[in-house]
């Protein structure tokens, strides 16, 4: 009865990547795209800790596994960004506000009405 617990949450962890990662190459913008990173990460990751956590008991490498989804929910968030960011230098051909378009730099500033300008 444990195998089988262990096999369904593996293959469920298995098959929600799969769904996600598929789901994700149909998504016409990349914008959208980046939407498909966190499920995995955030759903699939853990029930395969918890397979692992069923089969090994409290050793080692349950801990290593519970470290790896740790560093992979932190991380995810960090490489979305980091991919937004290139899509819009890819785009913009820079990071920065357009001219005219009204981006407060932090959210205490107040709103800086265009880029650039003389000193």
């Amino acid at each position: 009865m444990k195998t089988l617990i262990i096999e369904v949450l593996v293959w469920v962890g298995v098959g929600m990547t799969v769904f996600f990662a598929f789901a994700m190459l149909r998504m016409k913008a990349a914008y959208q795209q980046i939407h498909f990173f966190s499920p995995p990460a955030a759903f699939a990751a853990p029930l395969i800790v918890i397979a692992v956590g069923l089969q090994e008991g409290l050793h080692q490498v349950l801990f290593k596994a519970i470290f790896t989804f740790a560093v992979l929910l932190v991380m995810n968030s960090i490489v979305s960004h980091a991919t937004a960011r290139a899509f819009r230098i890819r785009e913009m051909a820079d990071w920065s506000p357009a001219a005219g378009q009204e981006v407060p730099i932090k959210a205490t500033d107040e709103i800086v009405p265009e880029h650039g300008g003389s000193s």
